[in-house]
């Protein structure tokens, strides 16, 4: 699975001032802003037209409480504050569509230094329940190394900018082994990784990042619950 279909398909907020009739209560997003930099924004207004808008934290380790989403196709613009009665939302703010079969969403934001507007860059994944549901792992991989191994009871194969699903690495609640290896080209290239204890939860999502590292390093992985969503 490439990951810009993922994300395409599943891979670019003052005061409540939405009305009832403008969000629907079944679409919620939850957005994680991971490897902020120190100087990075903590907040944004999420403008869904010149008037409405929310405030939502740009959270750094986990995924930000569940806002709402407009119904139907949307298109959301970020700005850094809240504007003026007489503002308009520049054209130049960051944004991002969601499809309107999307009834969840996850919402990763990045450093983009040639926004002057407001330095983020978004991406959206779909986490509808039939797409990505309860006790299943959501792998990215943001490197240009493989990554093989077992996730608790079921093998990861996770090649350079893809992503993986892997439901239930065990069939109940506890802890599991974490072990993975990772690849540049041949064989002889191969390193040790990761030899972790994670906690599953069947209830839970969960989000894995394998980030590119400075050498001699060459990756690293974070991974985070996403609970009651």
């Amino acid at each position: 699975m490439n990951i810009t279909a993922v994300i395409l398909r599943a891979f670019s907020i003052g005061v409540f001032v939405i009305t009832a009739s403008s969000v629907s209560a079944d679409r919620v997003a939850r957005i994680l802003y991971y490897g902020a930099p120190k100087n990075a924004p903590k907040t944004a207004f999420v403008y869904q037209n010149q008037t409405t808008s929310q405030e939502v934290e740009l959270s750094r380790y986990h995924f930000s409480d569940s806002f709402d989403i407009p119904a139907g196709d949307a298109v959301l613009k970020f700005l850094p504050r809240e504007l003026l009665t007489d503002e308009s939302v520049p054209e130049s703010a960051p944004q991002l569509k969601i499809p309107k079969e999307w009834k969840k969403v996850l919402i990763l934001v990045s450093e983009d230094l040639n926004n002057k507007t407001f330095p983020i860059r978004l991406n959206a994944i779909d986490a509808s329940d039939d797409v990505f549901g309860q006790g299943e792992i959501l792998f990215f991989n943001f490197s240009e190394v493989s990554v093989f191994g077992m996730v608790g009871e079921k093998k990861l194969i996770l090649k350079p900018e893809t992503t993986a699903l892997i439901s239930d690495p065990i069939s109940d609640k506890g802890d599991y082994l974490v072990e993975l290896d990772s690849i540049r080209n041949t064989i002889e290239t191969r390193r040790w990784l990761l030899r972790q204890t994670w906690h599953h939860q069947p209830k839970y999502r969960y989000v894995a990042f394998v980030l590119p590292m400075p050498k001699p390093r060459v990756a690293k992985i974070y991974s985070t619950p996403i609970r009651d969503f």
